[in-house]
């Protein structure tokens, strides 16, 4: 894995492991399943297989996906579903994710609560990668993972395929030497990246809060938010 990610959890306690595992013993754990989905999920939305995607794909991510894929002789749809465990794992573990997701339902329930929806529409996601290849890219994943990924975009300000992207990327840090070099020089980057936009959109979801606060305070409202 390549040095210097700053976002790497303190503990795997609530993982179960996963973030502990190489990209190839993720698939080696879920690749078994992964296979019978589309047999075993036909009366299951969330847990059937679906598309992700994104405008673009940060520079080396497709190599590597193809590099990977190849030595692990399995298809990139399988390749994605597996590494799919390992993104949630890793952004359930994510202490700054949970901080911003909480403020931002709590202030989101107050401007709705007292009308300020333009106030809310200046948080719409936006996200661009550190080192964008222009490559409009779909990726296959699992239902109940791409719910998780939407209902995370609004408040971390990431679309739900930029999540999924940079978790790809997170996950192909656990490969061994034949990805060292576009590891080190884009894929880690990208993880560096999110954690910058991690601390910014903090930032501005603080502000959100200050607005709606101010706001409500001008207007004489009964000012419940907390933070």
């Amino acid at each position: 894995m390549a040095k210097g990610i700053p976002i790497a959890p303190s503990s795997f306690a609530e993982d179960g492991g996963l973030l502990d595992l190489s990209l190839a013993e993720v698939v080696s754990l879920f690749q078994d399943r992964e296979k019978r989905r589309s047999k075993e999920a036909k009366d299951d939305e969330n847990q059937q297989e679906v598309l992700v995607g994104s405008r673009g794909v940060p520079m080396g991510l497709v190599m590597s996906l193809d590099g990977n894929t190849r030595r692990l002789g399995i298809t990139r749809g399988l390749l994605t579903r597996c590494a799919s465990h390992q993104i949630v794992a890793w952004l359930d573990s994510l202490e700054r994710i949970r901080t911003v997701v909480g403020l931002f339902s709590t202030v989101h329930d107050a401007a709705e609560e007292y009308g300020y929806p333009e106030l809310y529409d200046g948080m719409s996601p936006k996200y661009s990668f550190a080192n964008t290849s222009d490559k409009s890219m779909s990726f296959r994943t699992i239902g109940w993972v791409k719910n998780k990924l939407n209902a995370l975009a609004t408040p971390l300000g990431i679309p739900a395929g930029a999540l999924f992207i940079v978790g790809l990327c997170y996950s192909l840090t656990r490969t061994g030497v034949e990805s060292k070099g576009t590891v080190n020089k884009y894929l880690a980057l990208e993880v560096t990246h999110f954690a910058q936009c991690l601390e910014e959109r903090s930032v501005d979801v603080c502000a959100f809060n200050d607005k709606v606060r101010r706001r409500a305070a001008n207007d004489g409202l009964d000012n419940t938010i907390t933070g």
